[in-house]
């Protein structure tokens, strides 16, 4: 009988290599703020229980491995996204009962908009690269922000979305709708990711363009998925189409869609295609 089985070497000498490149002071300084961000979060009610043990676990990860270079962006997104859910919240309340989720996140909307980032992250750590995984990394999350900025100043401005589908005119908070103010708005959230990454590489202004391109391409792309594929139901007391699977206190019938793919699907997707669309650029 081994004292020592191999595997546990093997599996030693790969925890030595994954995290070669990490200090163990940016690691220990990377659970503290992912302490702070937690009690913030809790503090404004930014997070469910659930989302602040995947904050808690994503933060870690983020700024423990890759530092304040791949921190900063994902911080400004966080913080910038969960104020601007919180602004206009009179308005916004109308929509409550179509969205499937609320502005104060559960751990499945923090892994579907930080999931892909965490990813590249740990993607960084076990093959290096100066050049390769950090504008991906820009990009998924241009791709998340300009999903939430565009949703979020959609629903704010007067006036009514057209389907990306047809064109036509749908009902504020349809999924798969879009608006200009929701576009620009989506751009503009792209670009403040994009300029706070920027500075890593001496203001690239071929970056930039590039990671705000992404950003949008991967809204779209989650409207898209919204218009399509999406599982939509509807309320069989009020008529009303719903996100939700209950709504009226009733469960709901489902009319378009695939069952199992969510809003957390379609922005898991929204991430997904902000990096291929950076990769081939």
């Amino acid at each position: 009988m081994e004292l020592f089985p191999a595997h546990h070497f093997s599996g030693l000498f790969f925890f030595v290599f994954l995290f070669q490149h990490i200090l163990i002071g940016q690691f220990v300084l990377g659970i503290f703020l992912a302490a702070a961000i937690v009690v913030v979060s809790l503090r404004f009610h930014f997070l469910k229980p659930s989302g602040v043990a995947a904050t808690f676990l994503l933060a870690i990860i983020i700024f423990g491995i890759g530092g304040w270079q791949w921190t900063v962006p994902i911080l400004i997104f966080f913080v910038a996204s969960s104020l601007l859910s919180k602004f206009g919240k009179k308005r916004k309340s109308a929509f409550d009962l179509l969205f499937e989720k609320s502005d104060t996140r559960d751990a499945g909307q923090v892994a579907a908009n930080g999931g892909v980032a965490g990813m590249l992250v740990l993607c960084q750590c076990i093959v290096p690269s100066n050049e390769f995984w950090y504008p991906l990394y820009l990009a998924s999350l241009a791709a998340v922000t300009a999903d939430t900025w565009g949703t979020e100043i959609g629903v704010l401005a007067h006036g009514s979305p057209r389907s990306i589908l047809t064109m036509k005119r749908v009902e504020t908070g349809t999924s798969g709708g879009v608006s200009l103010a929701g576009i620009v708005g989506g751009a503009c959230g792209a670009f403040l990711i994009a300029l706070s990454g920027s500075g890593w590489f001496h203001f690239d202004v071929r970056l930039i363009v590039f990671v705000i391109f992404s950003g949008i391409a991967g809204s779209l792309a989650d409207s898209f998925l919204g218009a399509t594929i999406q599982a939509q139901y509807r309320c069989v007391v009020c008529g009303k189409v719903t996100e939700k699977k209950r709504h009226c206190e009733k469960d709901t019938v489902l009319v378009r869609g695939v069952r199992w793919i969510n809003n957390d699907a379609v922005n898991w997707a929204c991430a997904i295609v902000g990096v291929v669309v950076m990769a081939v650029l």
